[in-house]
């Protein structure tokens, strides 16, 4: 991988779409870095050397914090970014501005007091892959400051880890401090890094259901046509019973037996199901498992479909009400409040971006079940930095990466980069919409080869397999887990909008951005029923106000928007068949 680059947009409001720690709100005592390393934490001081290893007499903290990017400057530290731009605490003899020899690398936490608790557990991410000859991480734990115990051994293994400690043979301590240590084994090795740290009080029984997706996770998206990544967003003539994922956390300090996760799906109203995944047998204590349901409903109309996860146990009586999770994926169809038959795996709230300078293709798998489907276009929602006058195409292949079809060539132009900045797509149609079989394709974005940077922004996270970036010449495969803003329309874009959805002289939203509550001005065409409804870049409802019976004229409305995340969305005022659309950018 050369010239991409995966970073937050400063010039662009940011959502977060990534899974939050399980019960967040139960911590009596976290940390996730976001802010840096704070200032009562410490942290040893280590010497900068030369190449060769002579000392330059500059020492600099051995654990800073940052992004995935920071521990990956030198090459050696290939932290995923998962959630795309968080931020952690990291010890890294390789990347600047260390050069170092980190035979010992400590970070402590301030005073923790425990007194009164004696039922408690961590939680907390790590990143010890213990690459290139790194060696072992550990934790201590003292009750002076001065004086410190092994407290337990950080285990190794791939990518980012959840991990559970028990930690009641500390409870009582009104004193205690823990600390991170990692060593390098002697080498200029790989790194360590820690993050999301939580101590909860513990129940003897406690199951928790911490995230829900839609898709078989058990299932590569390699193995075409099995359903392997999740959709956020469907069309009804690719409509088939989904899978959701189901991630398990036991909080509690006695194992569960026999643990079943029940599903039910929802959509106009109308509950589908019960459907029941199959037991596991033994949950032990701080054990973390993922568990795929698999129902045998498939949507059957359009709009927004909502999957509820209950897990449980015979042994969870006393289990605390955090053992539910929901998820919602959006059936699309023809027209604008059909969502224009797009066909997307993105989160819709942009994160980050995957640009280059190089000739480039930032491509999303689709796995299509029906035989026959009509390719119109592909949109995607391109970087702002992105230089006018580049060119850049749809491109649509099959799961090898062989040629299909491609849409005409496209010079970007100040108004891509204008929707750019709101999140909206840049669409591209097909001059011959291409038919295509029913198995997997990759739809993307071309950069065509040009002399400035073009980028496709990112939301979400997918598994390996489920985007590509192709770079350069001989298109060199990088594969994603942020995921390209880049989805496969089956209906034509752009039908149905009675009115522009962006340009409505006399109508307007202020204050601009929007912190909580907006004022919306807008002259009602003639009197009858009217809504406000908000819908994200892909045309997602998700709020609706419904205003009754409105007089003709101009007239002032209060909405509150404090219930969405941060970004870019349409506010759409409907009267009857008339239909304004305004921008709106939600910014706190």
């Amino acid at each position: 991988m050369r010239n991409l680059i995966l970073l937050p947009l400063a010039a662009l409001v940011l959502g977060q779409t990534a899974s939050a720690q399980s019960r967040q709100s139960s911590c009596f005592w976290s940390e996730d870095f976001e802010q840096g390393i704070p200032a009562d934490w410490s942290t040893n001081q280590v010497e900068r050397l030369t190449p060769s290893g002579v000392g330059l007499g500059e020492f600099i903290p051995a654990f800073t914090s940052g992004i995935a990017s920071d521990a990956n400057a030198g090459g050696y530290f290939p932290v995923l970014d998962a959630p795309v731009g968080n931020r952690f605490a990291m010890a890294n003899d390789d990347a600047p501005p260390c050069n170092c020899d980190l035979d010992s690398a400590v970070l402590a936490t301030p005073v923790i007091d425990l007194s009164g608790i004696f039922n408690a557990a961590l939680d907390l991410r790590v990143h010890h892959a213990q690459a290139l000859g790194g060696g072992d991480a550990w934790i201590d734990f003292s009750i002076n400051g001065t004086d410190w115990q092994p407290f337990e051994v950080i285990p190794a293994g791939p990518g980012w880890q959840q991990l559970t400690f028990n930690m009641n043979l500390l409870g009582g301590i009104s004193t205690l401090q823990l600390r991170f240590r990692w060593s390098d084994n002697g080498a200029w090795a790989s790194g360590f890094a820690v993050d999301d740290l939580c101590i909860r009080e513990t129940l003897v029984h406690d199951l928790a259901v911490t995230q829900l997706r839609i898709g078989d996770e058990s299932v590569s998206p390699f193995t075409t046509g099995a359903n392997g990544v999740g959709y956020r967003t469907l069309p009804l003539e690719q409509s088939r019973p989904l899978s959701v994922s189901a991630d398990l956390h036991n909080l509690g300090s006695a194992p569960l037996f026999n643990t079943v996760v029940t599903l039910t799906a929802q959509q106009n109203g109308t509950d589908h199901g019960p459907f029941q995944s199959a037991p596991i047998d033994t949950l032990l204590s701080g054990e973390r498992t993922t568990v795929v349901v698999q129902s045998d409903w498939a949507p059957d109309a359009l709009g927004e479909v909502t999957y509820t996860a209950i897990a449980g146990s015979p042994t969870g009586e006393q289990d605390a009400n955090d053992n539910q999770s929901v998820a919602t994926i959006t059936i699309t169809g023809p027209g604008w409040d059909g969502g224009y038959g797009a066909m997307a795996i993105d989160g819709g709230v942009v994160e980050g971006a995957a640009r280059s300078s190089e000739g480039f293709i930032a491509a999303v798998r689709f796995e299509l079940v029906n035989e026959g489907s009509t390719a119109r276009g592909i949109s995607a929602v391109i970087d702002p930095n992105s230089q006018v006058g580049q060119e850049v195409r749809g491109i649509i292949m099959d799961a090898n990466f062989s040629f299909i079809d491609t849409t005409s060539r496209h010079a970007i132009s100040p108004a891509d980069i204008e929707a750019a900045l709101l999140g909206l797509p840049l669409y591209l149609p097909f001059p011959t919409p291409p038919t295509l079989s029913a198995a997997d394709h990759f739809a993307g974005l071309q950069r065509l080869v040009g002399s400035g940077p073009v980028g496709v922004l990112t939301s979400g996270n997918g598994p390996i397999g489920a985007a590509a970036f192709m770079e350069g010449l001989t298109f060199d495969i990088d594969w994603l887990t942020a995921m390209p803003m880049v989805r496969l329309h089956l209906s034509d874009y752009g039908v149905g909008v009675v009115n522009s959805p962006l340009t409505e002289p006399g109508s307007r939203i202020y204050p601009m951005p929007v912190h909580g509550h907006a004022v919306v001005e807008h002259a009602f065409r003639g009197s009858g029923q009217a809504r406000m409804v908000v819908r994200d870049a892909a045309g997602r409802e998700l709020l609706r106000e419904e205003l009754g019976a409105v007089q003709k004229g101009a007239q002032s409305i209060g909405l509150d928007l404090s219930p969405l995340a941060n970004g870019a969305y349409t506010l759409h005022i409907e009267e009857g068949q008339q239909v304004t659309g305004l921008k709106v950018v939600v910014a706190r």
